[in-house]
C-alpha cells in the first residue's frame, strides 16, 4: 500500500491517480469512497452528522481496504484515531507538503467543496490553514517520506515518487 497524506489541496488525488495509472494498480481516494458508501457529499456529512462522525467514517474506510492500492487520504485522516500508526504499519506513507501560500492559491479554486473552509473569509481561511497545519505537522512528519510540491509540476512530483518507489 502507498498512502499519500497532506493538507487539503496539496494534490493527493491528482498525483495518486497518475501514480496508480503508471504503476497499473488501483487508486482509492478516501473522500470519494466515503461519498460513494454514504451517498452523501463530504460537505453534507459535515453539516448533518458532524466532524466526529466523518472522522470515524474515514477510519472505517481506511481500515476496510484490503487490496494493494495507491490511496489518497483525507487531509485530517492521519491525525485522528491513531490512523498514522495504522498507515505506517500497513504500507509506505508519503507526505505531500506545500506552503500555506501555495495551499491558499490552490484551495481558492474550489473552496465550496471544502467544508472546513467554505464559509470562511480570506483572512480567516489563512488563519485556519496555518492553525490546522501546525496541529497536524507532528503527524505529517511521521510519514516515511516527505515530498515538497511548491513550484513543482505534477510530472516533477510523479518522477520523485516513482524514484522513491524503485528504492522501496
Amino acid at each position: 500500500m502507498l498512502y499519500l497524506i497532506g493538507f487539503m489541496g496539496v494534490g493527493k488525488t491528482t498525483i495518486g491517480k497518475q501514480i496508480a495509472a503508471l504503476n497499473k494498480v488501483i487508486f482509492i481516494d478516501t473522500d470519494s469512497q466515503i461519498e460513494k458508501e454514504t451517498s452523501k457529499s463530504i460537505k453534507e456529512i459535515f453539516e448533518t452528522d458532524g466532524e466526529i462522525a466523518f472522522r470515524k467514517l474515514e477510519t472505517d474506510t481506511i481500515r476496510s481496504i484490503d487490496r494493494k492500492a495507491i490511496i489518497a487520504c483525507g487531509g485530517g485522516l492521519p491525525a485522528h484515531n491513531n490512523n498514522i500508526e495504522y498507515l505506517k504499519h500497513k504500507g509506505t506513507v508519503i507526505f505531500l507538503k506545500a506552503s500555506t501560500e501555495t495551499l491558499i492559491k490552490r484551495l481558492e479554486k474550489n473552496k465550496n467543496k471544502r467544508p472546513l473552509i467554505s464559509k470562511l473569509t480570506n483572512d480567516k481561511r489563512l488563519e485556519f490553514i496555518r492553525k490546522i497545519l501546525k496541529e497536524r505537522e507532528k503527524t505529517y512528519k511521521q510519514a516515511d517520506y516527505t515530498i515538497e510540491t511548491d513550484n513543482k509540476t505534477v510530472k516533477e512530483v510523479l518522477r520523485e515518487i516513482n524514484s522513491l518507489l524503485l528504492t522501496i
